[in-house]
């Protein structure tokens, strides 16, 4: 059972509320949020990927946050979790949780399966994370609330699938090798022990469908008006026993009669019930309308109590005709929150950043595409019964004071018009588009490699997932980069928080959940979270698209992702083979340690993935950044119709790299990390990451055909600093942008324009840093 939580809060709060937190919400890839908001204590209801990024685009104040309560251990629901508690406790910057007491996570078992699996890269101890991972009761006893003190009791209602035992096996999985059957066991390693170079892990799929809750918020009773004159009448004198009547203290009059407080007092408020309700699937649906805890919500002494109901239910659940029955049996007075139907609104989640690229898309819209809003969501709305409404993003109910009581959309954020947004361009920034006008034709004047000059558009496309550097800000999100060979699949190289939501984003869900079908391999340059966090929901994604008995999918990291990985895969089906990225680093130099053999099914595993991808070299290269880093070479050979002779070249994090300049010779286009700005070299220095003029110098020794910086500071939101340093040759990466190999010649055209359009802005941002959200 969690643990209970009995704070002394002082005086009663005055102001209740919840809200939706739609994180994902346009996209379908999360589980939404619900913030339980009171004056000076915070209640979060999952922490989807995304979340940190949230927070920042729409001010919402997590340092206050006490209490983390997932739905789900899965990633759809908890994916956020581990960037946010990393943000938090960045003590180098004044974190968060600097002088806190800690964060206390609650969640259904599987819990501390899930916090075991980012231990990797998340410090936990230090953090002073607090994990209450809670039971279905026993004996049919109810449960005891998790969260108890004056302001509200939060209890738990653990639903478990059909099938599956009562609250759920957390922890167990079936394993199966290739083509075997799949056995109720944990996930093991194939291709040796955990240590061994290059070992693989091909995981199956959980044994059940993980437990999720639901989550009972009961707030007190308001008091009644004091009334002294019925104080009076009954001889009771003004002055003390007057204050002992108000603290509900019964005291006794001049003439000898005992007065209660409820004799001299107006009949008290009810305290609102909040549900909080997530029923995964339509397996869940007999626990969900059989729980007690619930019935005593629909049909029992609570019944008319229930002020509002935030259905976190997919949208395939809460059309069910059982779910709609469900919703049906709450008393007349319950508002319920239909969350998952705002995925068919247009309104984007990230609004901020949707508008920045309605204004890119105006400069250069194959480089800066945009994606139909009505491609990321459900197609059309239906037809809500009474007292629902669509659980939009940022929408606010209010439960105290009693006479603000209902919803409030004041901060629910409208779509964006990028017709209006290209007309403001024009109309107030015409400078811009002059700019690009003068930049003339994309290589204009200048020789270009074959392979470009060839113009086939169905050789590579990189799109960005994210090009911010440790933490996301409003326009950047954390790294991620999709590689599109077309006919020969793709692939990720590295993927942060939220790259399945961007993919969605940039394409639209059904193109993305193609693309994820279609990957060949994911590539992870180094340990550190913001490079991998993303992973597990690409894996798990990928599974449950294909099916469980999938291929598994190549995953090349870093030897500590293995453990981290292994973890994940224990709470939801991910099908996978983990290869350490070392096994594809060229062969070391005379007299260097010869590394340990990669296992022969590991080597065949990765010789058949670069095959099907038509490359002729797949090479990992060491840098200059953390153990294990690397950048990574792709090439394909150009054939007898002179198709391909391209060379695709990654950075990863590094410091000025001469191995990486070397392989990087005659690249064609070479992505290098530019964390950051000149003045800063010192601090590029102690964090190992390049200056600007550092990454231009790297592609200008290599002899790149293009250089195309990413991995920016959060110190730079929108554009990093541009000098002199940026010629000819030099391009800057934004999110979602797509560079088509016959694109690439563009990219320093557009800088000039890119220049003017944030020149009034790069000084006023009112982006605040992770640590000031308190």
């Amino acid at each position: 059972m969690g643990k209970r939580e009995n704070n002394d809060l002082g005086a009663a709060n005055t102001t209740a509320s919840v809200q939706v937190l739609g994180v994902g919400s346009d996209t379908g890839a999360t589980v939404p949020s619900a913030l339980l908001f009171f004056d000076r204590q915070r209640y979060l209801f999952n922490a989807g990927e995304g979340f940190q990024r949230f927070c920042v685009e729409h001010r919402v104040k997590i340092g206050k946050v006490s209490g983390v309560l997932a739905t789900r251990t899965t990633t759809e629901a908890t994916g956020g979790l581990p960037g946010m508690l990393l943000s938090m406790a960045d003590t180098s910057c004044g974190g968060l949780l600097a002088g806190h007491a800690g964060m206390s996570v609650f969640g259904p078992p599987g819990l501390s399966t899930l916090v075991n699996a980012f231990r990797t890269f998340v410090n936990v101890r230090d953090i002073g994370l607090k994990v209450h991972e809670f039971g279905a009761g026993s004996d049919g006893a109810a449960p005891a609330p998790v969260v108890a003190n004056e302001l509200v009791a939060i209890t738990p209602v653990v639903l478990s699938a059909a099938g599956a035992p009562p609250g759920g096996q957390a922890g167990s999985a079936a394993t199966a090798g290739e083509g075997g059957e799949p056995s109720a066991k944990r996930p093991r390693l194939e291709g040796g022990g955990q240590g061994q170079q290059g070992g693989g892990m091909d995981i199956a799929s959980v044994a059940v469908e993980s437990p999720a809750a639901c989550y009972v918020c009961e707030l007190p009773d308001v008091p009644g008006k004091f009334l002294p004159q019925k104080a009076a009448s009954l001889g009771v004198p003004r002055g003390p026993l007057f204050g002992k009547l108000v603290k509900g203290e019964e005291v006794t009059a001049a003439n000898g009669q005992v007065v209660r407080p409820a004799d001299v007092m107006e009949p008290a408020t009810p305290g609102p019930v909040v549900l909080v309700v997530d029923c995964p699937s339509e397996t869940f649906m007999p626990a969900l309308t059989s729980s007690p805890q619930l019935l005593e919500c629909t049909s029992g002494g609570k019944r008319d109590k229930v002020a509002v109901v935030v259905h976190l239910s997919p949208l395939e659940v809460v059309r069910l005709p059982a779910y709609r029955d469900w919703l049906a049996s709450f008393g007349p007075g319950a508002t319920h929150l239909l969350v998952a139907e705002s995925l068919s609104s247009p309104a984007p989640v990230m609004r901020k950043s949707a508008v920045l690229q309605a204004k890119l898309n105006a400069l250069d819209p194959a480089l800066f595409p945009l994606c139909d809003a009505s491609a990321t969501g459900a197609a059309g709305a239906a037809q809500l019964p009474a007292n629902c409404v669509v659980g939009a993003n940022m929408l606010r109910y209010h439960l105290r004071p009693v006479a603000k009581k209902g919803i409030d959309t004041a901060d629910c954020p409208a779509p964006v018009d990028a017709a209006a947004e290209h007309a403001e361009l024009r109309e107030q920034k015409p400078e811009v588009l002059e700019a690009l006008a003068a930049a003339g034709a994309p290589a204009e004047g200048e020789q270009l490699p074959a392979c470009i000059a060839a113009g086939r558009r169905e050789e590579f496309e990189v799109t960005f997932l994210g090009t911010g550097a440790a933490v996301p800000s409003k326009y950047r999100n954390v790294t991620g980069i999709h590689v599109n060979l077309f006919g020969h699949g793709g692939m990720l190289m590295d993927c942060g928080e939220g790259s399945y939501g961007q993919l969605r984003r940039r394409f639209g869900s059904a193109a993305a959940d193609d693309l994820i079908r279609r990957l060949s391999l994911v590539w992870i340059s180094h340990i550190h979270a913001d490079h991998h966090v993303g992973l597990p929901a690409v894996l798990a994604a990928r599974t449950r698209l294909l099916g469980p008995d999938c291929p598994p999918l190549l995953v090349l990291g870093p030897r500590p992702l293995r453990r981290a990985l292994q973890g994940y895969a224990q709470l939801e089906p991910m099908r996978f083979r983990f290869v350490e990225a070392s096994a594809t680093a060229a062969p070391p130099p005379e007299g260097a340690p010869t590394p340990p053999a990669v296992p022969p099914e590991a080597r065949a595993a990765i010789d058949a993935a670069v095959a099907g991808m038509g490359l002729s070299r797949f090479e990992s290269v060491l840098v200059a950044h953390c153990a294990h880093a690397y950048g990574l070479v792709l090439e394909r050979a150009a054939d007898e119709g002179g198709a391909g002779g391209w060379k695709l070249v990654f950075s990863g994090d590094t410091r000025p790299c001469a191995r990486l300049v070397e392989a990087a010779k005659g690249a064609t286009l070479l992505i290098h990390e530019a964390t950051f700005e000149d003045s800063l070299a010192d601090e590029a220095v102690a964090k190992k990451h390049c200056t600007t003029s550092e990454a231009v110098e790297a592609g200008a020794q290599a002899g790149a055909f293009r250089t195309l910086l990413t991995h920016f500071s959060q110190r730079y939101p929108k554009i990093p600093v541009v000098d002199q340093n940026f010629q000819g040759t030099v391009g800057i990466a934004f999110d979602l942008m797509s560079v088509n190999l016959a694109d690439v010649p563009s990219l320093p055209r557009v800088v000039p324009a890119l220049k003017l359009l944030f020149k009034e802005e790069e000084g006023d941002e009112d982006e605040p840093q992770p640590q000031m959200l308190s």
